[in-house]
């Protein structure tokens, strides 16, 4: 099985072209996220566990909702990282989590995916977020092949001063700078509720058609890049800025595009 958690879209799009390749069943753990519970898996085997990269390390409230949940024993578990730059700290956070919950761990890969984290970085313009996608087929098919035989992925070579420089900077950063303070909705908002529906912590409420942010973020950037209108910002760092609609949007394009 192939169990996801995805703000954007990378994540789920990997996660889907494995599915695609090895036949597995997908099971996405937003709704159990946003809810703040875990779930039963009846199924041993196999698990492929895909999300993003948050602060070098997968995100707490993924991490979270897998240690609240229960898995058969003897259960393999591979993990599978979409990252713009580079996997930090995670292979240590998910083969401890792997420890935790019993599974033989079969290694942490990566796939460079398109940049989103627009709060602090730019993502790039849609023909050059195509072809990172497209860059990236060939490493989610080899990953695919690996986990169909059964096979360890290899060892991502983790230095030590990569965990310990995550493990310094990971609780500060989600106390000190993983707020919603900053996000705010211009007058371009037609009050569609969208930033709503794919809040994965149920953080974003409408109050008089207008989204307002609660005290629970992640800064997964779902609301600011899949608002329909390009009508939230957060702050003045995104002013100007392109948003990231996400590969499966992209992807569609680009087969429109190639119709005669």
């Amino acid at each position: 099985m192939i169990v996801y958690f995805s703000g954007t879209g990378n994540s789920r799009f990997v996660a889907k072209r494995i599915a695609a390749a090895t036949g597995d069943e997908l099971f996405d753990a937003f709704s159990s996220v946003r809810e703040g519970k875990g779930f039963t898996f009846p199924d041993s085997g196999v698990y492929v566990f895909v999300s993003p990269i948050y602060v070098s390390a997968p995100p707490m409230a993924f991490l979270d909702f897998l240690r609240r949940s229960s898995f058969p024993d003897g259960c393999l578990a591979y993990f599978v990282m979409t990252c713009a730059g580079g996997m930090g700290g995670a292979p240590a956070y998910c083969r401890k989590l792997a420890s935790e919950k019993g599974f033989t761990y079969l290694g942490t890969a990566e796939v460079e995916m398109p940049q989103n984290y627009i709060a602090m970085f730019k993502t790039g313009t849609p023909e050059e977020n195509r072809a990172k996608i497209e860059a990236a087929l060939p490493e989610i098919d080899r990953i695919a092949a690996t986990i169909s035989s059964c096979r360890e992925l290899p060892d991502p070579g983790m230095k030590t001063w990569e965990y310990l420089s995550t493990e310094m900077v990971l609780t500060p950063y989600y106390k000190a700078f993983m707020s919603a303070k900053a996000f705010t909705a211009t007058d371009k908002c037609i009050g569609c509720g969208k930033c709503a529906s794919v809040c994965p912590l149920g953080n974003i409420t409408l109050q008089d058609r207008k989204p307002v942010w609660g005290g629970h973020c992640t800064h997964c950037m779902a609301c600011i890049n899949q608002c329909p209108k390009e009508a939230i910002e957060y702050g003045k760092g995104t002013r100007g800025k392109l948003r990231y609609h996400g590969p499966d949007a992209l992807m569609k394009d680009r087969q429109q595009q190639k119709r005669p």
